[in-house]
């Protein structure tokens, strides 16, 4: 049996973000007493991915891969369940950790120029 390299247990992250009210006295207004709205970005996400798998993380925009990829390598703190990442939890951003991980982000059109022909 393999070695679990990801284990990831009701992995949740919401955001809260400030309702835009129209109007120029709304907008005073919010200034002393502003409203929230929560986003649900990830919703109890579990997953277990052992030592040599290979998976795809597909879905459409907006549906939370690329924030579960920021939990998993601790640049988000997830606002419940448990993460762990080759043993260690990636929040703690313990320098051993962060040795043995990389994240490159952007889309594919944007890399293009950064990678070697070779």
């Amino acid at each position: 049996m393999s070695k679990q390299v990801i284990e990831v247990e009701n992995l949740t992250k919401h955001f809260s973000v400030p309702v835009k009210a129209e109007g120029f006295g709304a907008s005073l207004q919010s200034l002393f007493n502003r409203q929230y709205n929560t986003v649900k970005a990830v919703e109890k996400i579990s997953l277990s991915i052992g030592e040599g798998e290979m998976i795809g993380f597909l879905g459409p925009n907006g549906a939370g891969k690329t924030t579960t990829l920021k939990m998993l390598t601790g640049i988000l703190y997830p606002t419940s369940g448990i993460v762990k990442v080759l043993g260690y939890v990636p929040v703690e951003r313990q320098s051993e950790f962060q040795k043995q991980i990389s994240l490159v982000l952007g889309q594919k059109n944007q890399l293009w120029w950064d990678l070697p022909p070779t």
